[in-house]
């Protein structure tokens, strides 16, 4: 696989409606996973998360946005043609009339630090959890 060499001022910016349905995407997070809108439109989100990313960190992460709250991490994503960024991904719920509607998702380059921190995670907890 290549790496996509995010730009340092590039937000990434999807939104999702409340089962996770990708509705909305930037023209940034088009150009990083070089996919159309049409193809990242009614997609899972965690469609672009890469296969190796442990369970438990999605698990915790949808936990965490469904009961409203926000989530940060840094996640690998993949894209097409065996492409994949590291982001620092801040995950909210949307609200419309105090009701929940979706979750907004931004993404940003992720530093080497973070990356390695979250290589060192994801490693450990795919070990915990028989994953690999």
């Amino acid at each position: 696989m290549e790496e996509v060499e995010l730009k340092n001022n590039a937000f990434l910016i999807t939104k999702t409606d409340k089962a996770g349905i990708v509705t909305y995407s930037n023209l940034s997070f088009q150009q990083a996973t070089g996919l159309e809108e049409e193809e990242i439109i009614g997609k899972s989100y965690t469609f672009f998360l890469d296969k190796e990313t442990p369970k438990a960190i999605v698990r915790q992460l949808w936990e965490k946005v469904s009961s409203g709250k926000s989530w940060q991490g840094v996640v690998k994503v993949h894209g097409s043609d065996a492409k994949y960024f590291w982001v620092d991904s801040l995950i909210s719920p949307s609200y419309m009339d105090d009701e929940m509607i979706g979750f907004l998702l931004i993404k940003r380059k992720a530093s080497s630090k973070q990356i390695a921190e979250a290589q060192l995670l994801h490693q450990k907890l795919r070990e915990e959890n028989g994953e690999g």
